[in-house]
């Protein structure tokens, strides 16, 4: 396909030009740097593991910094040394153009990077990268990364569900950025899984013994230790959603400080869930015996019954690492497990990786990856 400048230009009778720009000073607390850029906007554009690829990227970038530039009001990316917001892009042209190089989505800062002659490194996803990839480097590299989108065509949809930008894998955004500043290093890291839920900050509590945290939103697994003294403990001080196999106290349920609750069981108590009625609660029913599920239904064909779930999933979770040798495998999550003053990456680690099944069932809320050494 044609790039889009190229359609303009023969739309307008004109030829393609090197763009003129004039940037307005902005004060840069650094003397060597490269920009980087996201954003929400667009949400198909917005690329999700940036603090994978600065975490990749900072052990070899020596006393380079990383800036990130864009309009007020967009999420600071973990991980950057200066989030500096601007006003107007003249003065984003300005950090480009004293910068060493950029990388960012595809947006305005690419093609101004480019237009500087800096080197660029750009990723796309929902439309052709090469209809609207950086046109005016010259004597700089410039690196154009598109998402394999599991072998589709582009959605050229302004929202993805999900995201083919976040197939991307953050040691390929992380290389090209050392190819284009000319740094002769390799990033020794295999991703092998990307979770879909990999993105999203959560906490889990395992209410073992009390537990001091911050942060949320907070999610008190309830199914895996039955310990009402520490629920109490906990909301104290955060609203919470609860994971029980058992009936809980009605002094909890009524302080309306569960704002959901899951009820996992093979069958139901009819007292606790009456009680779940009458306070209101948001109520997940999930019957865990598949051969008696039609009977809960039954007894309760006022409510929505769900099947579990879980088995069907481990099942096909388990064909995406066949072959792996899950005890040497690396996970990284954004969901944490907090079991008293321990904070763990998952259950799988937490129960010192016996039990398979604790990653399976997890899996979507991963990053699994090796390094060159494993």
């Amino acid at each position: 396909m044609s790039h889009l400048a190229e359609e303009y230009a023969k739309c307008c009778g004109v030829r393609i030009g090197k763009p003129v720009i004039k940037p307005h000073f902005f004060p840069i607390p650094f003397d060597k740097y490269i920009t980087i850029h996201n954003d929400k906007k667009i949400q198909a554009k917005e690329y999700n593991f940036w603090p994978e690829v600065i975490e990749l990227l900072k052990p070899h970038l020596g006393d380079i910094k990383i800036i990130q530039i864009g309009a007020f009001g967009e999420e600071t990316i973990e991980g950057v040394d200066k989030h500096i917001p601007t006003f107007s892009l003249k003065q984003s042209s300005y950090i480009i153009s004293k910068s060493l190089g950029h990388v960012g989505i595809d947006s305005v800062p690419v093609h101004i990077a480019s237009a500087f002659d800096k080197p660029v490194v750009g990723i796309y996803s929902h439309t052709y990268a090469n209809t609207c990839d950086p046109l005016w480097n010259e004597k700089s590299k410039a690196i154009t990364i598109e998402s394999d989108r599991d072998g589709k065509r582009p959605s050229f949809a302004l929202e993805e569900h999900p995201k083919t930008i976040n197939l991307i894998k953050p040691e390929k955004i992380a290389q090209a950025v050392l190819d284009v500043l000319n740094i002769d290093k390799k990033i020794n890291h295999k991703t092998i899984y990307l979770g879909p839920r990999a993105i999203f900050n959560c906490i889990e509590v395992i209410p073992s013994e009390l537990t001091n945290f911050e942060g949320g939103p907070v999610s008190v697994r309830m199914d895996l230790d039955h310990n009402e003294d520490v629920l109490k403990h906990i909301l104290q001080f955060t609203s919470v959603e609860v994971t029980t196999k058992k009936a809980i106290a009605a002094d909890i349920i009524n302080s309306k400080r569960i704002q959901r609750l899951t009820y996992e069981a093979d069958r139901f108590d009819e007292k606790f869930i009456d009680l779940l009625k009458k306070s209101g609660m948001e109520t997940t029913l999930v019957c865990t015996d598949n051969k008696n599920i039609a009977k809960e239904r039954a007894r309760f064909f006022d409510y929505m019954i769900h099947q579990d779930k879980k088995p069907k999933v481990i099942q096909d979770n388990k064909k995406l690492l066949e072959g792996f040798n899950l005890n040497s495998l690396k996970i990284k999550s954004r969901k944490k497990i907090i079991c008293g003053n321990k904070i763990y990456e998952s259950h799988y680690d937490k129960n010192n990786r016996k039990n398979e099944e604790d990653l399976f069932v997890d899996l979507d809320w991963f990053i699994i990856y090796n390094t060159a050494n494993d």
